[in-house]
């Protein structure tokens, strides 16, 4: 079994979120060479995390400094730590010794929003970071500073680590949803071509595929399966005026060597080649009933299937018997109505009975049944078919014996009748030993007025 192909909608996806990331990667990296090279400063992360939950409200409503273990740690590291943090109500807490320099941004530090100054000159003075956090029913703005770091290798790492989960991680996650549903849709022409050329049936000529709703770069594969089918189509119309030219020119010499064989003395070689010629003419009639029932709708006609099985079996019951087999027939008394062309039909039949007086055993009976659900059997007592023959022996020139007289084209040319007729044929085993052929076609109204071709 032939592996599935990969989706191109992940494929897109894929090759889309690739080239974001190393994008975004490369962003990543320029920026960190950027801040190396400028010898940007921040305030230390692990204080802008620390100050904000060391800041508590005393009872008298004022803010007091409660530092956590964290911030004991970094008070140490950096002794010119220092904080301001001013509420909405006008409380006001200092630690440390804010710049001089600053004092007119502090004054106003209740209507600052979240903000980084980075000083680019040692010792980094105005580095400096604002951060507001609710605060009861007001908000707390606090500034701190004298905590300043410089280390390139971190401050990329902290811009990375931001970045990634606010910018990278959505774009790619988005990306993963969006892109597959947005190709499905945009496919959905292709997928509605596709199902199209799953549903073509090349025995009906001028089938082609509609390429003006399918994307532009899809168009030329859609061109070349339509030209495909052309071609197809053209072989197959060769085929069949082949195969009927050849058919007409057999019907003459047929003819001419049954008028030569029925002048012989009786006897079992007579008999033997005028089973032979009964197949061969089989054969041509059943050629020229393809090419028909392909181009003539009309040779269609409501029949019953009882009445067309009783009278093939009639007229071949003479050569029957005369070739040793016995034969029967067994149907029922109402009538079986189907759809079809008499004589395509008939022949088929014919050939099921011929086929099996050419594998019966001697003396054998031949059983021809038709049943009500439209289904016809003729059953042989020779020595069968095995099951790994079974889909075979419809193939055109299989024959199961080698050496066998048939041409191998007989049973392929039946089930070309039959499925054309919107029928089946298949084979299995008789009851009392040898084949059971079965053939079904589709049963219609005894009332139906209209006319059906099925192919």
């Amino acid at each position: 079994m032939a592996k599935p192909g990969k989706s191109l909608a992940w494929q897109l996806t894929l090759r889309i979120v690739l080239p974001q990331g190393l994008i975004m990667l490369a962003g990543f990296i320029i920026l960190g060479f950027q801040v190396h090279r400028d010898s940007v400063s921040y305030v230390d992360p692990e204080v802008t995390e620390a100050v904000p939950v060391s800041l508590v409200r005393a009872a008298d409503g004022r803010i007091d400094l409660q530092p956590t273990a964290s911030l004991r740690e970094r008070m140490q590291r950096f002794p010119e730590l220092w904080i301001v943090a001013r509420d909405e109500a006008g409380h006001a807490f200092t630690h440390g010794n804010p710049p001089t320099s600053l004092a007119p941004l502090i004054d106003r530090l209740d209507h600052l929003a979240v903000s980084d100054i980075h000083g680019t000159h040692a010792p980094y003075t105005d580095t400096l970071t604002v951060r507001v956090i609710d605060w009861g029913h007001s908000r707390l703005h606090i500034m701190i500073g004298g905590a300043s770091v410089a280390n390139a290798g971190a401050l990329a790492t902290m811009i990375a680590d931001y970045l990634t989960w606010r910018l990278l991680l959505p774009t790619v996650i988005c990306t993963l949803i969006i892109v597959p549903i947005i190709v499905r849709r945009s496919m959905k022409s292709v997928r509605q071509v596709a199902r199209h050329a799953d549903a073509i049936d090349v025995e009906k000529r001028g089938a082609q595929l509609a390429d003006e709703t399918v994307p532009h770069e899809i168009q030329p594969l859609v061109r070349g399966f339509n030209a495909a089918l052309t071609r197809v189509s053209e072989g197959y119309d060769v085929r069949d005026r082949f195969l009927a030219s050849a058919a007409h020119e057999l019907r003459a010499p047929i003819a001419i060597l049954r008028a030569r064989i029925d002048a012989m003395e009786p006897g079992m070689e007579r008999t033997r080649l005028m089973g032979d010629v009964a197949r061969l003419w089989n054969l041509a009639e059943q050629l020229l009933d393809l090419q028909r029932f392909n181009g003539d709708a009309a040779a269609c006609q409501r029949l019953d299937l009882t009445k067309l099985a009783a009278d093939t079996v009639a007229d071949i019951a003479p050569l029957t018997l005369e070739s040793g087999n016995d034969i029967e027939f067994d149907g029922p008394e109402k009538p079986v109505w189907v759809q079809g062309d008499a004589l395509a039909l008939s022949r088929v039949v014919t050939n099921l009975i011929q086929n099996a007086m050419m594998h019966a055993s001697a003396q054998g009976t031949i059983s021809v049944a038709v049943q009500a659900e439209g289904q016809l059997t003729v059953t042989d007592h020779g020595s069968g078919v095995s099951p790994e023959e079974r889909g075979r022996i419809f193939e055109p020139f299989y024959r199961t014996r080698p050496s066998s007289s048939g041409t191998g084209l007989g049973l392929h040319l039946a089930r070309q009748v039959v499925e054309r007729h919107g029928g089946s044929i298949d084979v299995t085993d008789a009851e009392h030993g040898g084949a059971c052929f079965r053939v079904k076609l589709p049963l219609v109204s005894a009332y139906s007025l209209t006319v059906t071709s099925q192919r």
